[in-house]
């Protein structure tokens, strides 16, 4: 099999589906560029559960090497991304049971350093308020459960909808929005600057 991390510039951009089935006709590089799509995506998601930093690499590497020995039989996702979240979230969960790993996951983790490597961080506009408001929510969002820093992660900084959050976190549409909610209103709490708080939590998390 033949080095899939190269992509030709001249093709233009090709949405996930597009490559997606000329990888399931054997197409190798447009294999190779769905992983290079999703590559730092996948690592920065599997980060949240482990800071094996070879460990999420292997389960990244057995995730491509397993979707491409069983292409012929894939159907094409109504989304990619959700997809690959979805099974390298399963791949690391199988792999530290047959590891017999005792320990719990580790909690997610939204450092300083790390933030701004997501998308939706480069939307913020460079300002006095906006820097303080960033720098405090980035204090607050430890304090919560795992599962509520995993819901923020998913909907504020993956953008994903509720339905996708479900089948992601095994829970409801109805359980998605439950939780979101008390997440906020748990934020809110610890936020405490007032009746406008909740609104400035908003428009933070979805700048």
């Amino acid at each position: 099999m033949a080095n899939f991390s190269l992509s030709d510039p001249a093709s233009g951009f090709q949405t996930d589906a597009e490559l997606w089935r000329q990888f399931k006709g054997d197409d190798e590089l447009a294999f190779g560029m769905l992983a290079e799509r999703y590559y730092k995506r996948l690592y920065g998601y599997g980060s949240k559960f482990s800071r094996d930093g070879e460990f999420i690499k292997d389960c990244i590497q057995d995730l491509f090497l397993e979707l491409w020995d069983k292409r012929h039989n894939l159907s094409v996702p109504d989304s990619v991304k959700l997809y690959l979240l979805i099974s390298l979230r399963r791949k690391m969960q199988r792999k530290r049971s047959e590891l017999k790993w005792m320990e719990d996951w580790e909690e997610l983790s939204f450092e300083s350093d790390r933030v701004g490597t997501f998308p939706i961080e480069t939307a913020i506009i460079e300002d006095e308020a906006s820097q303080y408001y960033i720098r405090k929510l980035q204090l607050l969002i430890p304090k919560l459960s795992r599962r509520q820093q995993e819901i923020i992660y998913l909907r504020f900084y993956e953008n994903l909808d509720n339905q996708a959050i479900a089948e992601l976190m095994s829970l409801s549409r109805q359980g998605v929005a439950n939780l979101l909610w008390r997440t906020l209103r748990e934020l809110k709490d610890y936020w405490y600057v007032g009746l406008n708080s909740l609104f400035i939590l908003w428009m933070v998390l979805l700048r």
